[in-house]
């Protein structure tokens, strides 16, 4: 089998997912072959993981691989999977991964030691200047940030994919190729081609964004969720001071209000070198 059957194989039991897609994606994982699972195979799933597996192969309709293998084919970024050894560390120990990620540029093995930063506020903006001069890489799901990062570093921005060949990230003026190296933007998207905007891609955007970098920094009062989803993946929070939600969120521990961008950083850098994970990018 080939690594494209196997590719196109998770895109068609993922297309054939009722539901949030991250049970699928460790069902694959657990079965080693998504193309196996394609063919009726489950042995070796647990009776939960078995019970998913069937009801999704219920759902699969002839044809669905072959049109799976035409997307990948026809779609300007490259695709990564579950079961390929390019998939995100980061995001694989996430409870919560997804199981594919569109990809225009590319993602290196540094980009492990990487903070997620929230938002697009000019708070965040700085934060993300900061982060990337310390050599970290940015992660986030706002152009401005993403052009703020790539001005001295490494940004990786998560969006809905539009299918089109995407050059630059940021808008005029604001972006980066995407290309590898510093001072650039990669874009990552876990969503068909031609995905619009809705509540959920919003909340997907989130979790990835979060589950891509082994910390993240919360600057806005609005940010209580997406601290939490990030706390829930095993992730770090770093808050400003002030926010309504650390209270609440502080006293399960994971939360380190920082004073300012440069405590923030020095003590990002701690943390990720600290804490690098076996699996990384």
């Amino acid at each position: 089998m080939s690594v494209t059957e196997e590719q196109a194989a998770v895109l068609a039991l993922t297309r054939a997912t009722a539901g949030p897609w991250h049970h699928t994606a460790r069902v694959v994982e657990a079965a080693g072959s998504a193309l196996r699972l394609v063919r009726g195979d489950l042995g070796g799933l647990g009776g939960h993981d078995r019970a998913h597996a069937a009801r999704v192969l219920a759902r699969l309709r002839p044809g669905d691989l072959g049109r799976a293998e035409a997307l990948i084919a026809s779609c300007p970024a490259a695709l990564v999977t579950v079961l390929d050894d390019d998939y995100p560390g980061n995001l694989a120990y996430a409870y919560n991964l997804q199981p594919f990620l569109w990809v225009r540029g590319r993602l290196e093995g540094g980009d492990h030691r990487s903070v997620a930063v929230t938002g697009d506020a000019p708070g965040a903006c700085a934060a993300a200047r900061a982060l990337a001069a310390a050599g970290l890489t940015v992660v986030c799901d706002g152009p401005r940030t993403a052009a703020a990062a790539a001005a001295g570093g490494r940004a990786i921005v998560v969006a809905p994919h539009d299918g089109q060949p995407m050059a630059v990230v940021g808008g005029p003026g604001g972006g980066r190729p995407v290309t590898g190296g510093p001072g650039v933007v990669v874009a990552v998207s876990p969503f068909w081609p031609g995905t619009a905007a809705t509540a959920r891609t919003r909340a997907v955007t989130g979790l990835v964004t979060s589950g891509l970098a082994a910390a993240l920094y919360a600057a806005g009062a609005g940010d209580g969720e997406r601290a939490a989803m990030a706390l829930s993946q095993g992730k770090h929070v770093f808050a400003a001071p002030g926010l309504p939600w650390t209270p609440r969120l502080a006293y399960r521990g994971g939360v380190t209000v920082v004073a300012g961008i440069d405590e923030l950083a020095r003590q990002a850098v701690n943390l990720v070198d600290v804490t690098r994970l076996t699996t990384v990018f």
